[in-house]
């Protein structure tokens, strides 16, 4: 039951993501304010577990990080620009490793400056570099959960693509999925940025076991100072 309301909570949050990428010019406003849903959904927020709540959210999202979404979504083109004119150089000579292996590394790259550049800007607010920078960051840092999240997005695009053959139906949810995806992987590693409180405590507690032990063998000094002192009958 609740996979079928999280399903249907993805497919309200991509059609809300499909009417506001029709001006196209909107599209990096609007996929900034899926992630803003997205990352609450992930955490299960209560704000986002209604309809209502999920509309208001995502506009007031879109509002708020519109700029910062414009010229994300203008370097995602710029990158899928070059990512598409060197495949159709190596659709002209499949054979050509070194073009194989540039197509590869690029694409790679670029998924690593895109993965968490828009949760980013959803959560926070910074500029449009220290983004990219911080996303190339947050990647390297969480390589391994980073990694399998990026071949999750990879196969859902390739998916996406496929469903051409029958009129694109991928487009009314794998949107959101990958959203949804991403958002997981970024809201455990946002939360753990965002509360270092375990490992101060556990500092705390080691200092005051210490504490406590320093005391513990003070006292005991003491004591057998006091039985030296003790005369004698």
């Amino acid at each position: 039951m609740d996979s079928i309301k999280k399903l249907f909570q993805l497919f309200f949050l991509n059609c809300l993501w499909l009417i506001c990428c029709l001006p196209v010019i909107t599209i990096g406003g609007a996929t900034c304010a899926a992630y803003a849903v997205s990352l609450r959904l992930a955490d299960e927020d209560e704000e986002v577990q209604s309809i209502r709540g999920i509309a208001g959210r995502f506009f007031k999202a879109f509002k708020q990080d519109f700029l910062q979404g414009l010229l994300l979504f203008l370097f995602t083109g710029v990158c899928g620009g070059i990512g598409y004119f060197i495949f159709t150089r190596l659709s002209e000579d499949a054979f050509n490793l070194i073009l194989t292996a540039v197509f590869v590394i690029y694409i790679f790259a670029a998924l690593i400056l895109n993965l968490y550049a828009y949760p980013l800007v959803a959560r926070y607010s910074n500029t449009f570099l220290n983004t990219l920078r911080n996303s190339v960051a947050l990647y390297i840092m969480n390589i391994k959960t980073s990694f399998k999240t990026m071949v999750i997005v990879l196969v859902e695009i390739v998916t996406l693509y496929f469903t051409r053959y029958i009129f694109y139906v991928g487009i009314l949810i794998l949107p959101a999925l990958i959203f949804y995806n991403v958002s997981l992987t970024a809201k455990n590693i946002f939360v753990r940025l965002e509360n270092p409180a375990p490992v101060e405590e556990e500092n705390t507690e080691s200092e005051n076991e210490a504490e406590k032990e320093e005391v513990t063998e003070n006292e005991l000094d003491a004591a057998d100072e006091n039985e030296g002192d003790e005369p004698s009958e």
